[in-house]
């Protein structure tokens, strides 16, 4: 008979069986020393909705909480691993610091063909963090399930597999590896030998090699080192690469300023030095307190109404290096980057074309409430250029809500235009993403027929080209910031998107450019 078995692997330096759960839990059986099964005292009972819902009583219906968990040591060498094998509903036993990340992960990579998967789930860090689960109705690749190795971060995989210990099953991989076979306590050891030569085998990276660039940090003691040295760093002013910016897509035009908790001063743009300015001693900062300290967007239209509030925590960006290792902080989650894979995105960002015009600055001109769409307007008539913003967007794909904005200015020259404040990974993923989907829709003859027709309705027939080649046209990416550099200063996860749409718009024909605006109001 099948059980379904959930496997984790206590991390090396995890020796003391108490330390792995997070509350005294009991003996129920020793098999030996190196082979031993807990418990939680379980107790069965009516489900609340039975009563609370149905207002009935009925002795058929209950419901049980057993939690198991069997923990079986093996020695490698001159190594020891020990095995914990969860039953009903032991995973929250668990301290989170003693799970060894990507166990099951790697035993699934390197077990399985590139063609082999069924299900995956991931989480997107290169922009807004989204967490999403997709699955394919028969195996296939990786990148058939719209994966993308510079922005995604793979969590679990599900795959079918040809090997005889595994029985041929389907398994799943995260940091638990899950697997339904016919073992029972008496046959787990030689299994669970297999499955640790599968997680150290490395073999997996002929296919999933990327899989190494980036990993979530989940250790609760390394992330607190690695607050630290970032608050220590921030007591001392030295803020290298660690700065605050908004942490999402905003609506800058309905913005009036920005203020932080405990100080009536406003702001033009969120700015760590003057946020650092308004503690009035730095020497007790504490990453606590930035999660407690909040940044306020202020409406345009109403000034007591606020339209976003950040925790300062969430709005902090650092990147680091601890222990010869690279990190970044970024959406309030640190993950680890992998040396050669920092080099290359950084590498790769500076082969990036810098857009030879220099662009007008970004300034007040005396107004208060100058906005990205006067900018637009200024530096249009500046370059001679279409403002290609007020024409509108334009219907793509079907659907009332599938529209797109070709660019925000469009030169003589056939520059696409796309320009956007300097913030986050997920400010400036959008606008990365915003010019690849443009420059998608522009091979597409229906859309640009509709295009076309809009040019011709706002008086810009000049500008209307019948002939479209997209190596004839240069798309163009103007980022606003503090920097005087023409070359934007962008964090790390926004290089990683940028790299990727850069690529794409280039296989699609088109050059790429990109230029920074100096942001003089924010000076």
């Amino acid at each position: 008979m099948k059980n379904k078995l959930s496997i984790y692997l206590i991390k090396e330096q995890v020796t003391d069986i108490n330390s792995i759960f997070k509350n005294q839990i009991e003996l129920l059986k020793e098999y030996n020393p190196y082979k031993q099964v807990y418990f939680v005292g379980s107790h069965s009972h009516q489900p609340m909705w039975l009563k609370n819902f149905f207002e009935i009583n009925d002795n058929r219906l209950f419901q049980s909480n057993s939690k198991v968990v069997l923990l079986v040591k093996r020695t490698y060498g001159d190594i020891q691993k020990t095995f914990a094998l969860t039953f009903g509903y032991a995973k929250p036993l668990f301290n989170e610091d003693v799970i060894e990340e990507q166990f099951g992960l790697k035993i699934v990579l390197n077990t399985v063909k590139a063609d082999d998967i069924r299900k995956i789930s991931k989480l997107n860090i290169g922009g807004n963090q989204k967490q999403s689960q997709e699955q394919m109705p028969k195996a296939a690749r990786i990148f058939d399930f719209g994966f993308n190795i510079t922005s995604d971060l793979m969590k679990t995989v599900t795959a079918t597999c040809s090997d005889q210990t595994f029985e041929n099953a389907v398994i799943t991989g995260g940091d638990i590896f899950s697997i339904t076979v016919d073992r029972k306590i008496d046959t787990i050891e030689d299994f669970l030998d297999h499955c640790y030569h599968r997680f150290t085998a490395t073999s997996y990276r002929e296919n999933f090699e990327w899989i190494d660039n980036i990993k979530a940090v989940k250790s609760k003691e390394l992330i607190e080192k690695l607050d630290n040295q970032v608050i220590n760093n921030i007591i001392s002013h030295s803020l290298g690469n660690i700065c605050l910016a908004v942490p999402e897509v905003i609506n800058w035009e309905q913005v009036k300023c920005f203020k932080y908790s405990g100080n009536r001063e406003e702001y033009h743009d969120i700015d760590i030095n003057d946020f650092l300015a308004s503690f009035e001693n730095l020497e007790d900062l504490s990453m606590s307190k930035l999660k407690n300290k909040s940044i306020k967007a202020i409406s345009a239209e109403n000034e007591n109404q606020v339209l976003y509030n950040w925790s300062a925590q969430k709005c902090l960006i650092a990147e680091i290096e601890y222990e010869d290792n690279s990190y970044c902080l970024n959406n309030s989650k640190w993950y680890q980057i992998d040396h050669s894979f920092e080099t290359q995105i950084k590498d790769e960002y500076l082969t990036i074309p810098i857009y030879e015009t220099e662009l007008l600055k970004y300034k007040s001109n005396g107004s208060e409430t100058y906005t990205e769409n006067e900018y637009n307007e200024e530096l249009a008539e500046r370059l001679g250029a279409a403002l290609i913003h007020k024409i509108g967007e334009i219907p793509f794909g079907g659907g009332k809500g599938n529209k797109i904005e070709v660019c925000d200015i469009l030169t003589k020259n056939k520059d696409l235009m796309h320009i956007k404040k300097s913030g986050g990974s997920s400010l400036l993923s959008h606008l990365f993403n915003q010019a690849t989907v443009s420059g998608e829709a522009l091979l597409d003859t229906e859309f640009r027929r509709k295009y076309n027709t809009k040019l011709q309705e706002k008086g810009l027939d000049s500008y209307i080209d019948n002939d479209f080649k997209s190596n004839n046209y240069t798309i163009v990416l103007g980022i606003i910031s503090k920097g005087k550099e023409p070359r934007p200063n962008i964090p790390f996860f926004s290089k990683v998107a940028i790299r990727y749409a850069t690529k794409t718009l280039s296989n699609l024909g088109y050059n790429v450019a990109i230029r920074n605006i100096h942001d003089e109001k924010s000076s």
